[in-house]
C-alpha cells in the first residue's frame, strides 16, 4: 500500500545519500592522486625506444581518463613539439587503450586515454604491467618537422640576419610554424631560405645529440639557447653536421625534442607562408616529408585543373590566361562605351521630361532595373546639357539605388547630399554626399516611387 511506498522513498533517499558520499570520496581521491604525483617521475626513453614494457602507477579521471606510467617512449608536449599518441595495452587482460595525448605535470607523464571514466580500467590489477607503443608514422612526421625547424632557424641567420631570434614555434605531424623577430622577408629571401634548407637536406648530414654540463656551454654564442630560460645542470644539445657529439656542427641548439638521425630523412622542405604575427614578429609556416610532397601535389593538381578549364596545355597556361584577361578588358571597354552611348540617349529623353518644381527645373525619374553606377553615367551625360536638379532611382538585385546631382549655380538653394539624406530612409536606407553630387540606397524596392515623390515635394517647397 501507500505506506510501503513511503518506506521505499526513505530507503531510496538513504541509498542516494550514500552514493553521493561515495562520489565525493572518489572526487577527493582524484584530487589527492594529482597532488600525490609530485614525487612521481616518468623516465622518457623515446629518443631510442619506440615501444616498451612499463608499469601503470596511477589511473584517474579528470575530464577524461588518464594513466601515469613509470617509463614512456611517448614524448610529452613541450618546447613547441606536440605530445605523441600511441597505444597502452594492459598485460593481464590484453585490453588496449588508444593514447590520444601525452602531457607532463612536474616530472610525471600523463597519458590521456580514449574511453570513458567508468571503464573497468579504474580498478587496476595489482601488477599494473602494461606495454606502451608510439604511433610511429605520426612521430616520424613530427621529427622531420622538428629537425627542419632547426635548419630553418640556421638558414634565417644565413639569409636574413643573426638578429632573427626565435620567439616560439609549433611542431606537429602536419606542419611547423616558426616565429622570429624580423622585418618582413622579401620573396627572394623566402626563396633563398627554402633553397638553403633543401641543400642541407640533400647533404644528408648526421643529426646527433649529447648531454653536457650547462656551465660548459653557457657562454658559447654558436649554441642557440633561449636566454632567460631556466636550464638544469645537464642540458641536451642537438647538433646538425660536424663530427657526432663534438659540438662542431653548423646548427646547434639546446633542445629536448625528438629528431631524425640524418637530414636526408626530412625529404623535402617547402615554405607555405610568411606573415606578421605582431609588430616586428614574423611567422613562417612550412612542411616537410610527405606533407611537403602532398602540398606540391595539390598545387600541381590545381595547375592541371585550371589548364583543363581554360582548355590549354599546362605549359601554355600563363599565355592563355594573359590572352583571356586581355580579351576580358577589351569586352569591358566595349560594354562601357555601349553603356555610355545608351546613357547619353536616355539623358536626352529625360531632358525633354524636365519639370519646374518650386523655383527650379528638375528631372525626377524611376529608371527601373539598373545599378547606381549606371545612374551616375546618365547624370554625367546630363551635365553641361541641363541646368537644374536631377534625382534618379533604380533597383538591382533586390536593392534600391538613388542618385542626385545639382548644377553648381543652384547649390546655394538645393544640396544633392541633403536631398538623398532625406529620401533614402523612405526605402529603408541611407546616403549622402557633396552638394552637387550624392548617392544613396536602401533595401525596400516597393517604396522607390514613394521616395521619389518625397523628393518632388521637397523641391516644390524650395523658394
Amino acid at each position: 500500500g501507500e505506506r510501503g511506498f513511503a518506506v521505499d522513498v526513505i530507503g531510496f533517499d538513504k541509498l542516494m545519500a550514500d552514493q553521493r558520499e561515495r562520489a565525493r570520496g572518489a572526487q577527493k581521491k582524484t584530487v589527492i592522486s594529482l597532488s600525490e604525483l609530485t614525487n612521481v617521475e616518468t623516465r622518457f626513453v623515446g629518443y631510442d625506444e619506440m615501444e616498451v614494457d612499463c608499469r601503470v602507477l596511477k589511473t584517474f579521471s579528470e575530464n577524461g581518463l588518464f594513466a601515469v606510467v613509470d617509463v614512456s617512449p611517448l614524448y610529452a608536449e613541450m618546447g613547441g613539439q606536440v605530445g605523441d599518441t600511441g597505444i597502452l595495452t594492459f598485460q593481464h587482460d590484453q585490453l588496449s587503450y588508444p593514447v590520444t595525448k601525452t602531457m607532463r605535470r612536474g616530472k610525471a607523464f600523463f597519458l590521456k586515454l580514449e574511453g570513458t571514466a567508468d571503464e573497468p580500467l579504474l580498478a587496476l590489477h595489482e601488477e599494473n604491467l602494461a606495454h606502451l607503443k608510439v604511433d610511429l608514422a605520426r612521430r616520424l612526421a613530427i621529427e622531420r618537422h622538428h629537425t627542419v625547424t632547426h635548419l630553418l632557424h640556421w638558414a634565417l641567420h644565413e639569409v636574413v640576419s643573426l638578429d632573427a631570434t626565435q620567439k616560439g614555434s609549433y611542431v606537429g605531424p602536419d606542419k611547423l610554424t616558426f616565429d622570429f623577430s624580423s622585418a618582413p622577408l622579401t620573396p627572394q629571401q623566402v626563396a633563398d631560405v627554402e633553397r638553403l634548407v633543401n641543400e642541407r637536406v640533400l647533404e644528408n648530414a648526421p643529426v646527433t645529440w649529447s648531454e653536457v654540463k650547462y656551465s660548459h656551454i653557457r657562454d658559447r654564442k654558436d649554441i642557440m639557447q633561449f636566454f632567460g630560460e631556466k636550464y638544469g645542470d645537464l642540458v641536451r644539445v642537438v647538433q646538425v653536421g660536424g663530427q657526432p657529439a663534438t659540438l662542431d656542427g653548423y646548427s646547434m641548439e639546446l633542445c629536448g625534442g625528438t629528431h631524425v638521425s640524418a637530414t636526408g630523412e626530412i625529404g623535402l622542405f617547402r615554405i607555405l607562408a610568411e606573415s606578421a604575427v605582431a609588430a616586428g614578429i614574423r611567422r613562417i609556416e612550412a612542411v616537410s616529408g610527405l606533407e611537403a610532397y602532398k602540398s606540391a601535389n595539390e598545387q600541381l593538381h590545381l595547375v592541371r585543373t585550371l589548364a583543363a578549364k581554360v582548355n590549354a596545355p599546362v605549359a601554355e597556361l600563363e599565355k592563355k590566361i594573359e590572352s583571356l584577361l586581355a580579351h576580358q578588358k577589351e569586352m569591358e571597354k566595349r560594354v562601357t562605351s555601349m553603356q555610355q552611348q545608351n546613357a547619353a540617349e536616355i539623358a536626352g529623353t529625360l531632358k525633354a521630361k524636365a519639370q519646374s518644381l518650386g523655383s527650379t527645373l528638375a528631372i525626377v525619374e524611376n529608371l527601373g532595373a539598373s545599378d547606381g553606377d549606371y545612374l551616375q553615367m546618365i547624370a554625367d551625360a546630363l551635365k553641361g546639357h541641363f541646368k537644374g536638379v536631377v534625382v534618379l532611382g533604380s533597383h538591382a538585385n533586390g536593392a534600391v539605388a538613388l542618385l542626385s546631382t545639382v548644377s553648381p549655380e543652384l547649390t546655394s538653394k538645393v544640396q544633392a547630399g541633403k536631398l538623398i539624406q532625406a529620401i533614402a530612409p523612405v526605402v529603408g536606407g541611407k546616403g549622402g554626399g557633396r552638394p552637387d553630387n550624392a548617392r544613396g540606397g536602401g533595401k525596400e524596392v516597393s517604396k522607390l516611387d514613394e521616395a521619389l515623390a518625397r523628393a518632388r515635394e521637397l523641391l516644390k517647397a524650395t523658394a
